[in-house]
Order: C-alpha cells, then structure tokens, then sequence
C-alpha cells in the first residue's frame, strides 16, 4: 500500500521556486487534498494528481538548510523515496547566486556554505585560487548532449563535510 516514488523531473530547480516539479511512482491518490509535498521543510503546492503522477509548484527555498523531501499521503503514510531527491540549487551562471555582482573571476577564490547547492551551469569556469565546498558543488551534465564536456578550474579544491 506504500507508495512509491520512481522519477523527478526536474531534479535540480532555483531558490526562487516558482517551478513545476512531476513526482512519477505508483500508489498516489486521484485527489489533490489526500496528498502533501513538502521540500526542504517548505511545502510544495500540488497542482495536478494521478496515480502515477504528482505534479507541485516549487516554493521559495528558506535558506541555507539540508535537502530534503517528504511526499504524504492521506491513509496511506510517507510514500518510499527510493533515494530520489529534488535539490534547490543557486545556478552559477545567475546574477542572484552571487548578489546580483558578477560570477568568480580568474585568480579569486569562492567558499560554499553549508546547505548552498552550487550548480555549474557554464561550460568552463575561470582558473579560481581557492573553492571551499562546505555544501555542494554540482558540476551539471549537459542537458541536451551527453557527450559535451564541462570544466572546472582551481589551484586548491578544499571538501569539507560537503559534496562534490
């Protein structure tokens, strides 16, 4: 009777939110008021239910905070996530990720706090002195051609407690 997640797509959205995210699986209720999404400690709010599909709109992520993902459902209890996760990421190439300011330039050095999800959006970054990755720094494939190459260039990579 559990239900069961197989799919997200997409599987990496903005801080802002404001993104429609499809939940894929089996067991989900036919009625939008039987099921929760929470992301993040925030809820998702459902637009659209099957029983194979949940689709919800993306809320504003509330800080640096773990990633997380719960997906409830009325009689039925937490749906198995399958080690599926949906993560909030700041995108490199977006002014808001670096304060409206420019991305890093050759030669300065970046830190990634805790709970920041950076996503390497960009072919190649600047040759950079430092990068301490205390969150998560995602170097993304290309969305279209999986054979397309990115590069990230740093003198020292420090990874502490954090994910690379």
């Amino acid at each position: 009777m559990t239900p069961n997640l197989t799919a997200i797509s997409p599987r990496f959205g903005t801080v802002q939110g404001g993104e429609p995210i499809t939940f894929t699986g089996t067991g989900f209720p036919t009625d939008i008021a039987d099921i929760k999404v929470t992301i993040d400690g925030v809820v998702c709010t459902v637009q659209t239910v099957t029983e194979t599909e949940v689709t919800c709109l993306s809320a504003k992520r509330p800080g640096y905070v773990a990633s997380s993902l719960q997906i409830y459902v009325k009689d039925k209890g937490y749906t198995a996530l399958n080690g599926l996760l949906f993560t909030y990421v700041n995108y490199w190439s977006h002014d808001t990720t670096w304060g409206m300011e420019f991305a890093p330039m050759e030669g300065e050095s970046i830190h990634i706090p805790t709970g920041l999800n950076l996503y390497m959006d960009i072919d190649k970054t600047p040759e950079l002195n430092l990068i301490i990755v205390e969150g998560e720094l995602i170097i993304a494939p290309h969305p279209t051609d999986p054979t397309h190459q990115r590069y990230f260039d740093a003198h020292y990579i420090l990874v502490s407690h954090g994910k690379m």
